[in-house]
This record gives C-alpha cells, structure tokens and sequence, in this order.
C-alpha cells in the first residue's frame, strides 16, 4: 500500500456529528495545517481509535500516534469463512461508463434469463425464447430489508440492499427513537433457476452506497456515519466497533483493518470497502474514516470516492466573523482495486462541485474531473465551470477554469483524449476539450443551440447523442427574475439530439427530435441504465412520461396574457423506440405501454408527476426481440415492427 497523499489547502471545519436528532454548537476556530503528515495510519487497538476520534472532536486536531502504525506494513485479517434450442443470439447489457467495469441496476440479462428487482422482490424469468418467457421463481425478502439492484456472473447472482432494525430507546443510553442500518449483499447459486440457493449472506454496518464488479471480483462501499461508532452522550464517549456478518457470524471489524488519514478535519463518515470474490466466496474488507462520499466513479484499477466540501474561516473570538467563507470544494479519495486487494492511494481537493459520476474520469494514468463553481442565479459570484487533471498521486498536472460564466454544467462525457462539457442557462453551449497533452488541455470548439443535454453517450468516436429539453428563450423573457437566468415556462419538450464532432473545432448538431410539451421527462435524462442504444441495430430506446398542451390551454395562454398555467397534462407513458443512423437521423418507429386503458385515462391534476407500477424504466433486446421492464410487468415486442410477442405479469 502507499502512502502517497496530496496535502489539502485552505482552513476547515472542526466538528462532529454526535447522535441523530441532537442539535450541537459548534465553534469553528483557526486551525494550522502544521503537524499534519496527510499519509495513511492505522489502528493497533480500538483505544487507539477512541483517543483519534475524541483529539478530532475537540481542540486538539492531531491524531495520537501511540500504537498507530503506517499502512506501508500491510496489517489486514481475512473475513473469509470456511437460448432459443441453445442457438447463440446476441443481447443488450447494461449501460455502463467503464468498459469492462459492470454497473449493478435493476435489470440484468445472461441472454437466456432475465432477472428483475420490482416490488422488492427478484424475479427470474425464461425470457428466450420470448414465446416461452415465463416466471421461474421468486425470492422474497424480510419486511426490513429494501433491495436496491443486482449483478449476474454466470450461474452466480449477488443482491444489494440495505436492512434497518428498529431499536429501543435506551439502546443508546439516552431517550429517543433510533435504529440500526446494515447494508446486505446476498449470494444466490441460480444453476437452477428454478430454485435459487442463498450461498453467502453478508451484512455489514452502514448503508449501501454503490458497487461495481470486475470479471469475478464485486467490490462493494458501504458508509455510516462516524457517530455511530463514536458516540459521546453526556461527556462520556464510547467506541461502538462496527461489524460484520457473514452467514450469521457477526464479528467486528478488527482495529487493523481500520485506516485514517492524518489530516485537520474530522472524519464524519465511515466508508466501508469490500471485495468480494464470487467464484470462491472470498471476503475481504477494509474500513476507512473519511469524509461523506457523495459520488463514486470506478475505472479498472482505482475506486474514486467525491464529496463536496465546504471551507470554513474562524468565527468565534479569532478573527472577524466576516472572514466566514461558503466556498465549495470537491475532496477526492482515490483507492486501488487489484485482482480483489484494495488498498488506498492518495487524496487530491479542486475547487467547485461535480455533477454526477461522469464528471470524473481516469485515463492512461491521469484523473480528469469537471467542476461548477458558484451559482447562476447567485448575482454577487458568478458561477463558471473547470476542468482539471490530476497524476497517479492526485497532484494537480493542470487546468481549465472560466468556461461558460454564469453558467452550470448540466452534462459531462470523458471519451479518451477528448471531454465534452454541456452548461446551460439560456442556451446549450457545447464545449469540445482536447486532452491529448494532460499538461496542455484545449477548448477547441463551441456550439451554442437552444435548450441542453442532461446526458451525454457516444454514438462513435465522431458523433454524440445528448438528450435534455428544449428551449425557447424568448418565452416570457419579461418575467426572467434574475441576471442570466431564464423562466422556467421556456422549457419546452424532451429533447434527444446527434451532434457531428469529426471537425472537433466546429461540433454541429445534425439531427433532433423533440417529444412532447413541457412536463415531458424520463428516467434516461438523470439515470443512464434507462437508455438503450445500439448503433449496429441501429436502435434508441428511452422510457418517456409524456404531457402534452391542447390547443385550447396554448390560446388560453395567449388570451390571458401569460396568466394561465402553461403546462401539459399527462397522456403516455411508455417506451419510445427510434431507427438513428447518420443519414436520416432520428426515424419514429412507434412506441410501447405497459398501462391499462384505466390508466391512460387518467390526465390532468390526477396524474400530476404522477408514478405506477405500469411506469416502463427499463429496456432490452435479445436477438430480434425488445423487452420492455415495468414493476407490473415484462412485455416482448418484434423489433422489426413493434409487433406484441409476448407479455409475463410480475406478482
């Protein structure tokens, strides 16, 4: 393991979250980064971890070295306990960031088999061939535990979620209500689909947070806050040792296994990192005291864990209390993922907040992540957007800042040496970044059209699809309420388009299509597992909600001046299904519902954002066949003509 950490700048916050529903004074004071080494410890004892967390809380900000040891000396204990008539047909996967590194989700497919998390139950089914597909069991699971998504690995099947136990009130020494959360990874043989087997049933303190599997290796993070396991009631202060449970045999997790870094701030939250090997049911885990992690990108080699920070200047008796500063900054944690060892690397800070898990993404060796700093609507800072890139020990190599003022990023896609940035507050700047010099990165070109991208995906290495909204600047331009801003009547429909990047200097979008009025929405703009492209079929598939506005509310609308509600009423919500290719853009080929016609009726205030268990959130084909998921139902459809097949109702 290395010890090899970027020391943070600035002044921070000193503080602890005691307990749940206890408010705490907190009085921030000057704190000096001298005597911090910013290298990776760990822990001989759990007094040693009682006496690290108490210096934390209070004046003293440096870590007591006795019976710390260097994480260089690797100190770690083992938790381990001893088709169609079998015709190969080609099928969909999950869409993922990382090629090679899985996304759990709540659909997975083997081709053959399809396994489906709704109503928070698992259901497997024969789904190929499609006139055969049927439900071939069922796992169900205790009333406290919630099941969030799931991974296939040959005949291997893992479940995530988390279970929450409800304790009595003077389980923590005080009066009021609390409970205990575990994130649970389950193991199930599923040779026989038919009757599935739990082999490995794992329970760990914490809720789950995110997972990503590696050829045979499932590397899991689990977080909780820190004040579960340092709870201070009264003056008295306890070490409450988190745990773990392996096929029913709970055991703490050994001070050893438990790594701090040496730095000013305290660690408010506890991430737990497991390495699972499916095939040999090999366990292994680590335990770190970092800050909260917000958002998690993972390449084949590294774990990064982001959380947004903010910096705090003294208050109380040291300085001027005009000297307080809300200044936002992105802490990163980088750990590496080996064949199943985890170890952790290093830890690098830039400036701002990121959007999602594709505003981060590592290549030959160098971190690029992309930041907001500031806020549109703010008129005193102006927000601007960065880039940054960091080498193997997330030291800062170099630097975008400024791009679009007075803007956000709305959307973010690393493809190699390039990156595309989105921002958006009037119209939808395109920005295409060259990153072939890591020390020397370029803005090269700008599009600026009407509306945005909330989600960017590549098409091929010269075109890219982005789907947002549309928008018309011009509507109700009088009633924009601050400088920059833009009403929110002025967004219009879902908005899916194709951009030509072969002349990186000068992207073009070269085809669009827009869906609906607004209040149109789908999962695919903030989740992308719900947006299914193929360019060989050369098929799109997205869930859409859709509102539409008669031509009655328009005049209406007209009449009134811009008093009367401009919004659509509900009338669908399925699964639009497009032919793209570069010659003729985006081609309708219908779309597909899984609602009654009961529901479809249903309009106006009634359905107001409405959610059912007919809602389409998944797609997928397997050989000629598209597969719509709903919490209700699995239905099958002819991709040459959206003909219905089939259909399997989940109960």
């Amino acid at each position: 393991m290395m010890d090899k950490n970027v020391k943070l700048k600035g002044i921070v916050i000193a503080g602890i979250l005691v307990c749940a529903g206890i408010a705490a004074i907190v009085a921030f004071l000057s704190v000096s980064e001298e005597g911090f080494t910013y290298e990776l410890q760990n822990f001989s004892s759990y007094d040693d971890i009682l006496s690290f967390l108490h210096n934390k809380s209070g004046s003293s900000y440096g870590p007591s070295s006795n019976g710390m040891l260097k994480a260089g000396a690797r100190a770690e204990i083992a938790l381990d306990e001893s088709g169609d008539g079998g015709q190969s047909v080609d099928y969909s996967k999950t869409n993922i960031q990382v090629e090679g590194v899985d996304e759990p989700d709540i659909v997975k497919t083997d081709g053959t088999y399809l396994y489906v998390v709704a109503n928070n139950k698992v259901f497997i089914l024969m789904a190929y061939p499609s006139g055969e597909a049927a439900v071939l069991s069922t796992i169900s699971f205790e009333d406290n535990v919630t099941i969030n998504n799931i991974f296939i690995y040959n005949d291997r099947f893992v479940v995530f979620g988390d279970k929450y136990d409800y304790l009595d009130v003077f389980k923590y020494g005080y009066y009021g209500w609390g409970g205990d959360s575990k994130a649970v990874i389950k193991i199930y043989d599923v040779t026989d689909r038919k009757n599935p087997q739990l082999v490995k049933n794992i329970e760990i303190d914490g809720s789950y947070f995110d997972a990503r599997m590696i050829d045979e290796h499932v590397y899991v993070v689990a977080t909780e806050y820190t004040s579960q396991i340092y709870r201070v009631v009264e003056e008295n202060e306890t070490i409450n040792a988190p745990e773990i449970t392996i096929d029913g045999d709970t055991k703490e997790i050994p001070a050893a296994q438990i790594y701090c870094i040496d730095v000013p701030e305290f660690p408010d939250t506890t991430t737990h990192v497991l390495s699972i090997n499916i095939e040999t049911e090999e366990i292994s885990e680590k335990t770190f005291l970092l800050g909260s992690s917000q958002t998690m990108y993972v390449s084949e080699n590294n774990i990064f864990l982001a959380t947004v920070h903010y910096k705090y200047f003294p208050l109380l008796g040291i300085d001027s209390i005009s000297e307080y500063s809300n200044e936002e900054t992105t802490i990163l944690h980088k750990i590496s993922i080996d064949n199943g060892e985890v170890s952790y690397i290093a830890q690098g800070e830039v400036p701002g907040r990121i959007l999602n898990q594709f505003s981060m993404d590592e290549h030959d060796g160098f971190f690029r992540i992309a930041t907001t700093v500031g806020y549109a609507w703010d008129t005193e800072t102006s927000s601007s957007n960065n880039i940054y890139i960091l080498d193997e020990n997330m030291q800062l190599v170099s630097k975008i800042e400024g791009l679009a003022p007075g803007e956000s990023i709305y959307a973010a896609r690393f493809m190699g040496d390039r990156a595309y940035l989105v921002t958006f507050v009037q119209v939808d700047p395109l920005f295409t970044i060259d990153l072939s010099d890591p020390y020397n990165p370029q803005v090269l070109g700008e599009l600026k059209i009407p509306g945005y991208s909330e989600y960017l995906h590549p098409y091929d290495e010269n075109h890219i699809i982005g789907i947002g909204k549309e928008v018309d600047p011009s509507i109700d331009a009088d009633k924009v309420h601050t400088p920059g801003a833009i009403y929110y009547t002025a967004i219009l429909g879902l908005k899916i388009a194709l951009f030509d990047v072969s002349d990186f200097e000068h992207p073009q979008e070269v085809a669009k299509v827009v869906i609906g009025d607004r209040g149109t929405d789908s999962p695919a703009l903030y989740d992308h597992k719900a947006f299914l492209f193929d360019r060989e079929k050369e098929l799109l598939v997205i869930p859409v909600s859709l509102y539409e506005i008669s031509q009655e509310v328009k005049d209406r609308y007209v009449a009134s001046n811009g008093t009367e509600t401009l919004f659509g009423e509900f009338t669908f919500q399925g699964a639009y299904v497009y032919r793209l290719t570069l010659d003729n853009g985006f081609e309708y080929k219908g779309r597909i519902t899984h609602q009654s016609e009961e529901e479809m009726q249903v309009t106006g205030e009634d359905w107001y954002w409405g959610y059912s268990s007919s809602d389409i959130t998944r797609s997928l084909y397997i050989g000629n066949v598209l597969y719509t998921i709903s919490n209700s139902m699995v239905k099958m459809n002819s991709l040459d003509d959206l003909s219905e097949i089939n259909s399997v109702k989940l109960i």
